[in-house]
C-alpha cells in the first residue's frame, strides 16, 4: 500500500502526533487502472506494513493485487462493462499525496499488455460518455518499443497536469497511458474540440513540455471523442511513428519541439528530473521518484 502521510508533533499539544501540513492542488484527481491481461500485478515499490485507504472490498484491485489472485475479467466491449472493469486506485488533492501514489505505482512500461492507467479530475469518468468528455477530444502521442520514453513522458505529463502547466480555463479533463503489443499511447483529453487555435496551443505546450519530436520516432495527432474525424490539416501533427490501429494516418505537418520546462521537483528521490515541475518547485518540496534524467 502507499506510505502513510508524514506525522509531526502537534505544536499546540506537545507529544501528540498530527499529520504534517501538505500543499493543496487546484483540483482533486482520481487514478484508475484497467486491463484485459490475464494476470494482475503488484506495485514495484509497495512495502509491507504501510497502511492506506483502499477501495471497498470486492472492488477489482488489479493495479495493487498480489500475484496468484483470481484472473481479471476480460470483458468490456460496451461502456457499462468497460466502466465496471475500471479499478479506482485512489484519489489525491495535495502534492505530497500525488508523490506517494506515483512513487508507489508501477511505471506504465511494467504493466501487462492491453493495460491502462487513467488520471482524471475527480468527478470526470475516463469515458467518452461522460458529459465532460462527450463533446471533446484528445491529443494522442504514440510510440513503439521505447519503455524509457513512455515512462518519462507519462511521469512528466501527470506532473504537468496536477501542477496546472497545461491548464487553460478548465479545458483539461485527464490523461491516459496505454500499453499495447504494437504501439503504446499517451492521451491528453480535453473538454472541447472546435477551438483549433486553443487546442493547437495545448498541443504545442505538450510537445515542448515532454521534450519530444519526430526524431524520437513518435506520432502525435488530435482525435475527437466520437466517430467523427477532425478536419484535415487543421491540427498540428507529427507522423514519424507507426500508425495506431484504431485510426487512419496522421495528418498535418510535423512541428518542432522545444525543451522541457526548467523548474523541477528537487529533494531526495527526485531522480534527476528537470522536467515539468514549476508548480511543485514553488513549494520547495521533494519526494518525486520520476523516470530518469533529462536528455542531453
Amino acid at each position: 500500500m502507499p506510505p502513510e502521510p508524514e506525522m509531526i508533533e502537534d505544536p499546540k499539544t506537545p507529544g501528540v502526533p498530527m499529520k504534517a501540513p501538505e500543499h493543496p492542488l487546484q483540483y482533486p484527481w482520481t487514478i484508475y487502472h484497467d486491463t484485459k491481461a490475464k494476470f494482475p500485478f503488484t506495485p514495484a515499490t509497495a512495502a509491507p506494513g504501510q497502511g492506506f485507504n483502499q477501495p471497498a472490498p470486492g472492488t477489482n484491485t488489479s493495479a495493487t493485487a498480489n500475484p496468484g489472485e483470481p484472473p481479471l475479467s476480460t470483458a468490456h466491449p460496451e461502456s457499462q462493462e468497460y466502466e465496471a472493469n475500471l479499478t479506482i486506485i485512489g484519489e489525491f488533492d495535495t502534492v505530497e499525496e500525488f508523490c506517494r501514489y506515483f512513487n508507489w505505482l508501477k511505471p506504465p512500461s511494467k504493466l501487462e499488455k492491453n493495460s491502462n492507467y487513467h488520471i482524471f479530475k475527480s468527478g470526470i469518468k475516463p469515458m467518452w460518455e461522460d458529459p465532460a468528455n462527450s463533446n471533446g477530444g484528445k491529443w494522442v502521442l504514440t510510440m513503439k518499443n521505447n519503455p524509457q520514453l513512455l515512462d518519462r513522458c507519462w511521469n512528466w505529463l501527470v506532473m504537468a497536469l496536477v501542477g496546472e502547466e497545461l491548464e487553460e480555463n478548465d479545458e483539461i479533463c485527464g490523461a491516459v497511458v496505454s500499453l499495447r503489443t504494437k504501439v503504446d499511447r499517451i492521451q491528453l483529453w480535453t473538454r472541447s474540440k472546435d477551438d483549433v487555435e486553443k487546442l493547437n496551443g495545448i498541443g504545442k505546450r505538450l510537445i515542448k513540455l515532454l521534450d519530444v519530436s519526430e526524431a524520437d520516432n513518435i506520432g502525435l495527432e488530435f482525435q475527437y471523442n466520437s466517430d467523427d474525424r477532425p478536419p484535415p490539416n487543421k491540427f498540428i501533427a507529427i507522423q514519424s511513428a507507426p500508425v495506431s490501429s484504431f485510426r487512419s494516418s496522421f495528418q498535418g505537418l510535423p512541428t518542432a519541439a522545444g525543451g522541457p520546462l526548467s523548474a523541477g521537483v528537487g529533494g531526495p528521490g527526485a531522480g534527476g528530473i528537470s522536467g515539468p515541475g514549476a508548480a511543485f518547485g514553488g513549494f520547495g518540496i521533494g519526494g518525486w521518484k520520476g523516470a530518469g534524467t533529462k536528455r542531453a
